[in-house]
């Protein structure tokens, strides 16, 4: 034996098992973040505090036309994300079949509860200046149909799951 063979240190690599954990904890915090971004993109508009300004009273000209306008629906339906969170839809159809145009149209959509009373009861504006961007129209022209959905995310626990009653509450004709 060589006596500087037996100096020289002798080193043995070990390898040691990777630790999966910060990768798992990358993986939830990604998950949480997309959730939390589909969550909030996926959410309904809120609504403005007080709802759309109300409509001026209808003319004796706006409500004979009322008999032109029609309103078609509601439909319902649900949908619950992932983290449990439901919001209940509204779907109608509203369908201008007089001459003239509606240059602004106001809903009242009533939830009644066992009793047949309202428990609870939204004033929108599907048509006109203060329509929600992209969500509602600004007119309905002569002929014209329009579609809209309203979402609610909490409705009253006295409701009696039957579709609400929606009606024309207002009319201001171009």
């Amino acid at each position: 034996m060589n006596s500087t063979d037996d100096a020289t240190p002798h080193f043995e690599v070990v390898k040691q098992p990777r630790s999966r954990l910060p990768l798992a904890i990358a993986a939830a915090l990604g998950v949480a973040v997309l959730a939390a971004l589909l969550w909030l993109y996926m959410r309904p508009p809120a609504p403005v505090p007080g709802g759309p300004p109300p409509l001026p009273p209808m003319t004796a000209e706006a409500e004979a036309y009322l008999t032109q306008v029609k309103l078609a629906g509601p439909a319902i339906s649900r949908w619950e994300n992932f983290l449990g969170q439901e919001v209940t839809y509204v779907d109608f159809v509203i369908t201008n079949r007089g001459p003239r145009p509606v240059a602004a149209l106001e809903l009242t959509i009533e939830f009644r509860d066992r009793e047949g009373r309202v428990a609870l009861a939204e004033r929108l504006q599907p048509i006109g200046p203060h329509s929600p961007r992209g969500q509602f129209r600004r007119r309905l022209g002569s002929g014209q149909s329009a579609e809209f959905r309203a979402g609610f995310e909490e409705l009253p626990a006295a409701w009696d799951k039957l579709p609400p009653r929606g009606r024309i509450t207002g009319l201001v004709l171009e």
